[in-house]
């Protein structure tokens, strides 16, 4: 795949792949509360990022990968009800369908937001986190 970047810290990263590519994601530096990350991506594109495939999956670690300073992780648009009984974690869109799949000790936490962070190893790793954190994130079109 052919990527296309254009990067700094008053606009967003700009990624789109020719060919096989299914996602038109953005990064932004600006580090926002979850919820602020979510209305700006509503406001420019749809969403914050589902990790819904291994498809999604590649094309986030290809933009997040020459991005340093990302230990403290990314927003993603995964969440959990503040309100009733149901405490599933699920994606902007009401899907279930995690990937990748998350270490189940998070399911008991008081955390409603979800991060993700990209190892040392290229690997994708899921995590709750406050909602008031502030941190960069990605959307996706």
């Amino acid at each position: 795949m052919l990527w296309k970047q254009l990067c700094s810290n008053q606009r967003p990263c700009n990624v789109t792949a020719t060919a096989t590519s299914v996602t038109n994601l953005q990064f932004y530096h600006d580090n926002k509360s979850w919820i602020d990350a979510l209305e700006q991506c509503q406001t420019d594109y749809t969403s914050l990022v589902e990790i819904t495939n291994q498809t999604v999956n590649d094309e986030v670690k290809s933009l997040l990968q020459d991005e340093t300073d990302l230990q403290r992780g990314v927003w993603i648009g995964l969440e959990r009800s503040v309100f009733g009984k149901d405490r599933e974690w699920m994606w902007i869109s009401k899907s279930k369908d995690i990937y990748p799949k998350w270490n189940s000790s998070i399911a008991d936490s008081n955390n409603h937001c979800a991060k993700m962070i990209l190892t040392e190893q290229q690997e994708i790793k899921l995590l709750d986190a406050n909602c008031h954190d502030r941190l960069p994130f990605i959307c996706q079109e």
